[in-house]
């Protein structure tokens, strides 16, 4: 997948309110409020970021969902193609590169598609639009007698011969628009790729050792952290021995913060190993109000406050002097957690005056307002970690870490089974 150089990050329109005691007003407002979009499109309104027609014979789209096993990269492609009428090959699709794409939150609840598709789509289908019309000015024909081969333009009258094409009306046909409600969609009569088996384009990397995951990346002069959880939630840490973890072969620091306990080391291995000695030798506190577990635990359910739901409600369907039936059942399961079977993965890098970390857009965000500084200028990259989490790289002008602590020790970190959250950035 080829990566486009870097663009400004397109931000969306605002909307000013008045309020006026004149019925005129309310009007006006309604008048003035944009039209509701589909998908993620309605908070990421222009057109160009969501797709790039470029001259080089290449259609670029942007994607703020990303990519950890679902195939969505590949599915956002075929829609694209088929919308545009042009080859999937000439697709480069960017995804999760905050400073490019758009902002769609977390990629979860299996709406990848139901959003960033829907926009997708819409969005090709009005470029589409656009270059035709582009094109019927320019050719002085009629837009009904212009058809469209793999961004070749033709008309009914002239064959197989090519009058111009999507790269070649790039400049004419600006894309900087504001996408418009009503669009009209190619009939899925018309669809050569949707509801095809393609070529998945997150398996080659995968397959052939290439930069796939958050644990493929090596930075010079990286070091392995591990942090050390507690027994239970809530959990004060009484004590641990510090001085044995330190002593031990390729460790570089232990760091204790509170009830935050964490090493790092020169190799993965060695920081598995001491992690393993923090934790045999750490004495934690559990929070008495937690509940029991087991099967005790339902139990402990059934006395809290509960809320009744009537499912169905039928007057009259019981005749009068029938006789009812009660059935009644009681259903148990464990504790299930929709969570990763694998430690998840994040990646620090930490210098004088800026630190490189790993986590998802929203956290970001989190990160900032925790630390009291803002996030001017960021880069961000997603990866996946093997444990079908997506991480983000990004870069901050920041010389502190973690509660504002200043940084110390190894200029480079990599940590793995925490969340970004809990380690140095």
């Amino acid at each position: 997948m080829i990566e486009p150089t870097r663009r400004a990050f397109l931000k969306t329109t605002s909307l000013t309110i008045a309020f006026s005691l004149s019925p005129l007003a309310s009007l006006a407002k309604q008048l003035s409020s944009p039209a509701v979009l589909p998908g993620s499109l309605n908070t990421n309104r222009m057109l160009d970021g969501w797709l790039r027609i470029n001259a080089d014979g290449t259609v670029t789209i942007f994607t703020g969902k990303v990519e950890f096993g679902q195939g969505i990269l590949t599915a956002l492609t075929q829609i694209v193609a088929d919308e545009l009428d042009v080859d999937v090959e000439r697709i480069r699709i960017v995804s999760g590169r905050t400073d490019m794409t758009p902002n769609e939150g977390f990629t979860a609840g299996s709406r990848s598609i139901e959003d960033s598709g829907t926009a997708l789509r819409v969005a090709g289908a009005q470029a589409r639009g656009i270059l035709l019309r582009a094109a019927s000015a320019q050719l002085g024909k009629p837009i009904a007698d212009l058809r469209v081969s793999d961004g070749s333009i033709t008309s009914v009258n002239s064959g197989t011969a090519a009058l111009t094409s999507y790269w070649k009306l790039t400049t004419a046909a600006s894309l900087h628009l504001e996408a418009s409600a009503g669009t009209q969609f190619k009939p899925s009569s018309q669809h050569r790729l949707i509801g095809q088996s393609l070529k998945r384009v997150d398996i080659p990397a995968k397959v052939s050792g290439g930069e796939a995951f958050v644990q493929d990346i090596r930075m010079p002069g990286m070091v392995y952290g591990r942090v050390v959880r507690p027994s239970a939630p809530r959990a004060r840490l009484l004590k641990v021995d510090e001085a044995t973890a330190r002593g031990m072969p390729g460790v570089v620091m232990v760091v204790r913060d509170g009830n935050f306990l964490a090493l790092a080391a020169q190799r993965e291995e060695q920081a598995i190993a001491a992690a393993r000695t923090l934790q045999d030798s750490a004495h934690w506190q559990e929070a008495a109000d937690l509940p029991p577990s087991g099967a005790a635990l339902f139990a402990f359910m059934k006395q809290q406050r509960a809320q009744d739901h009537v499912v169905s409600d039928i007057q009259g369907a019981t005749p009068a002097g029938a006789s009812i039936r009660t059935v009644e059942a009681e259903y148990t399961r464990p504790y299930i957690a929709h969570a990763a079977i694998g430690p998840s993965c994040a990646v620090a890098q930490v210098e004088r005056r800026q630190a490189r970390r790993v986590d998802p857009l929203p956290g970001r965000v989190s990160i900032a307002r925790r630390s009291g500084r803002g996030f001017e200028n960021p880069y961000q990259q997603h990866h996946r970690d093997a444990s079908g989490r997506v991480r983000l790289l990004w870069s901050q002008r920041s010389r502190r870490c973690r509660a504002g602590r200043r940084t110390a020790g190894p200029r480079v970190a990599g940590y793995a089974g925490q969340s970004a959250v809990d380690a140095c950035g």
